[in-house]
């Protein structure tokens, strides 16, 4: 392998042998990186070390490929397209690549992860293997390789995927509100980045966001020149195709997507719009946006004021302020009595509202669910069994899982509507085909509310499985369905409960083997699942945060709160409830 860099020569301080040249201006964009090259076939190259060349090759840090399709004949090197899929492996020793005849060679590899065409990034099984085998002839009295499987694009080492590509979101608009939801996908991060982004952005709503989503970039567009211009911090987006439609909502919607999209290129400041050639005009709104409040957009919404209920293995209740949490573990300076005051010990799992004013629980028997609201005990039909623990989303909608007839199910209660409007605040259930057969074991919404995070198992308790999908709304934000779903963290062969840490993450309670001690894994929906900085906690049963990932917290089954302090955990109350409101 061959660094294409200035190699410096040893050197005890600062050379004065030349003179002082200015630096970069303050925001000016970095230099490029030192660029990794490798080296074409050699000559006399055996058949199997000119598949072993061709694999490394790959690895260069451009986007032609031009060493890696020296390794290839004419015909193949124009059939070989690199960017059809990326299989990630662990390190070198995971490949191993062997003649099975004169012109014949297999490849085969532990692989980790996939990336398919369009960037989406997914973990695999522990042990998932993938092999090719190469047809090989000789061209001028070299090897070369003639063929290639189909659908072979590059096999990459973790390592080089981190030095290669990065995780980038993808904008839809929620079909409940006005807001983005993201899509992560995996992107080579070399020059181009800015049409890379654009052309994703133009494409369809992933499988596990549709209904729940939607492009208002109309279908069929294209960009007039495959390219996306960046001059002066501004990029320019010319459009063809389908012309957007009149509603000035929807063309607002359409520059947001790409605003909130392309701005994550370091390069660009503003989005400019075009439509073949001609500026995309929008009243109030300037030509070139930096943001999405430029466009009118609604910004984040604040975090809740209500702070986390505590409840101690008495039943009773108390508020923690989340910045002295651990600051007397004793009822305190640091608490003070909620409202209810106290819950029965036989309910079990407390959940609160977004704004502290309603809370549930599950009956011991996990058979029945309760809300307490302004002091008063709301009990909710019996609709099912084996309730999971209650979720609240920051629509006001109280979820849970459970069975009915045999079957798995989600419900939702609409707790902004009267209690004693028993039609409207009875548990609806929501349609998702795909938990049948399964067993819930924990339900929890994103903080948009627009995506829903389910554990599952089979029928026999085993096998767990982390579903992230869609949920599909009524017109009066009543969710009605999930959309077919995306899997998460495969390799984990327990998972007790999770928690969302930000728009794209969740942090999960569970263990890859079964010899494994529990400990926390964040796991990015489109991305990775990595083991987080922090010890293993064996006796954790629940998980939730009072600060993304530097502030999960835990509970045990021994009645201890454990705040996570760097890569160890903090003693820091006894309690068996520790419930954080819906953000």
């Amino acid at each position: 392998m061959v660094v294409a860099a200035v190699v410096l020569a040893g050197c005890g301080g600062i050379s004065s042998d030349s003179p002082v040249r200015p630096g970069l201006e303050v925001g000016a964009a970095a230099a490029d990186p030192v660029k990794i090259l490798f080296p074409g076939p050699a000559s006399g190259s055996s058949a199997q070390q000119i598949v072993q060349g061709f694999l490394r090759a790959g690895a260069a840090s451009d986007e032609e490929y031009e060493v890696a399709r020296s390794f290839l004949s004419l015909s193949s090197g124009t059939t070989w397209r690199p960017d059809s899929s990326i299989m990630v492996f662990t390190d070198d020793s995971a490949v191993s690549v062997k003649a099975v005849s004169e012109n014949t060679v297999k490849a085969v590899a532990k692989v980790s992860a996939s990336i398919d065409a369009n960037g989406r990034y997914r973990d695999l099984p522990a042990g998932t293997t993938v092999e090719a085998t190469f047809g090989l002839q000789k061209v001028a009295g070299e090897w070369r390789i003639s063929s290639v499987p189909e659908g072979f694009g590059l096999w990459l080492s973790a390592s080089d995927v981190d030095r290669l590509y990065q995780p980038f979101r993808i904008h839809y608009v929620s079909t409940f509100d006005r807001s983005l939801v993201p899509d992560v996908r995996w992107f080579f991060v070399g020059k181009g980045l800015a049409t890379r982004l654009a052309r994703a952005q133009l494409g369809s709503p992933p499988a596990y966001l549709r209904g729940a989503v939607r492009s208002d970039v109309p279908v069929g567009t294209r960009l007039t020149v495959d390219a996306v211009p960046v001059d002066n911090g501004v990029a320019t987006v010319d459009l063809t195709a389908t012309k957007p439609g009149g509603d000035p909502v929807r063309r607002q919607n359409l520059w947001a997507q790409f605003v909130a999209t392309l701005s994550q290129v370091p390069q660009v400041d503003r989005v400019a719009l075009k439509v073949e050639g001609s500026d995309l005009d929008l009243p109030g709104v300037e030509k070139a946006p930096a943001s999405l409040a430029d466009l009118g957009f609604p910004q984040t919404p604040a975090a809740p004021a209500a702070q986390p209920l505590l409840r101690t293995s008495n039943g009773d209740v108390f508020t923690v302020d989340p910045a002295r949490i651990g600051e007397d573990r004793d009822a305190g300076p640091a608490r003070r009595r909620a409202t209810p005051s106290s819950i029965a010990p036989g309910w079990v799992w407390l959940a609160a509202s977004k704004d502290g004013k309603d809370t549930a629980a599950v009956g011991g028997d996990r058979a029945e669910l309760s809300r307490w609201r302004e002091g008063r005990q709301i009990r909710v039909g019996r609709f099912a069994t084996q309730l999971t623990r209650p979720s609240y989303d920051r629509q006001d909608f109280l979820w849970v899982g459970g069975q009915s007839d045999g079957s798995s199910g989600l419900w939702v209660v609409n707790t902004r509507v009267d209690p004693e409007d028993t039609a409207r605040a009875r548990p609806t259930q929501v349609a998702a085909p795909w938990l049948r057969g399964r067993s819930i074991l924990a339900v929890r919404l994103s903080p948009d509310g627009q995506r829903a995070a389910v554990v599952s198992a089979d029928a026999a308790g085993a096998k767990p499985r982390i579903d992230v999908a869609g949920v599909v709304r009524s017109a009066n934000g009543t969710p009605e369905s999930l959309a077919e779903p995306v899997a998460l963290a495969p390799s984990l062969t327990l998972v007790r409960d999770l928690v969302w840490i930000d728009e794209t993450r969740v942090a999960l309670l569970g263990r890859m083997a079964s010899t494994s001690p529990v400990r926390v894994w964040i796991s990015q929906i489109g991305g990775r699942t990595t083991a987080a900085e922090a010890s293993d906690v064996p006796a954790a049963q629940s998980i939730t945060t009072v600060n993304g990932e530097r502030g999960l917290v835990v509970t045990t089954d021994s009645g201890q709160v454990l705040l996570r302090a760097g890569s160890s955990w903090l003693d820091v109350a006894k309690g068996t409830d520790f419930a954080v409101p819906a953000t």
